[in-house]
């Protein structure tokens, strides 16, 4: 007689073993997806803090440029108003050096004979007030005036005889000339340096 084999303790405690490995592989699958999404979700998070730190330094660089670009006007209003102090600062200096020099020349151009007795410097005209002794001293000192090459529109406005205080016979005159700017100057000179090289060639 064949005996019966009872299969089904096995049977069952295969089925239970399938039905542990597979609850263990969901497990493990579900434990892999949500250790991938905490990362991925930790990944952006740090992107986006990163993100957010770019954002606020730009902001901060932003903010710097439009203080520096806000004081612009400013510093260009301070430039310009320095600028003018320095114009007139070299005004000054150009027209003391010319009053310098006028100063320095002008008795080597007065003959004896004549006297001033005022000098106006207007810009670039000078007027003279004076008298002289004869019509020919005056003219040798128009003439000194006009062979200067600094200056010119030599100009005699007015010519008065009078007498003086022995009763001499005296001429009051009332004249002008012009002084040229500095670079005209320059010019002249230069100019009257080659024309002397030229005569000598």
């Amino acid at each position: 007689m064949i005996k019966q084999i009872n299969l089904l303790p096995w049977r069952e405690q295969q089925r239970l073993q399938h039905k542990k490995r597979f609850i263990g592989g969901i497990v493990s699958t579900l434990l892999l997806v949500l250790f991938v999404q905490i990362g991925v979700a930790q990944y952006f998070l740090e992107q986006h803090n990163i993100q957010r730190a770019r954002n606020q330094t730009l902001h901060q660089e932003i903010a710097v440029l439009e203080h520096r670009l806000s004081i612009l006007p400013e510093l260009d209003r301070q430039r310009d108003a320095l600028n003018k102090r320095l114009h007139v600062i070299a005004d000054i200096q150009r027209e003391r050096n010319r009053v310098t020099r006028l100063f320095s020349v002008l008795p080597g151009l007065i003959p004896q004979g004549v006297y001033l007795e005022s000098l106006v410097l207007n810009n670039n005209t000078v007027d003279l007030h004076g008298f002289g002794d004869s019509n020919g001293r005056l003219a040798t000192f128009l003439g000194n005036i006009e062979r200067t090459i600094w200056l010119n529109d030599v100009a005699m406005h007015s010519i008065v005889a009078t007498k003086g205080e022995a009763q001499q016979d005296l001429t009051r005159f009332n004249a002008s000339f012009s002084m040229l700017a500095r670079g005209a100057m320059k010019q002249t000179e230069v100019s009257s340096t080659d024309q002397l090289v030229r005569r000598r060639q």
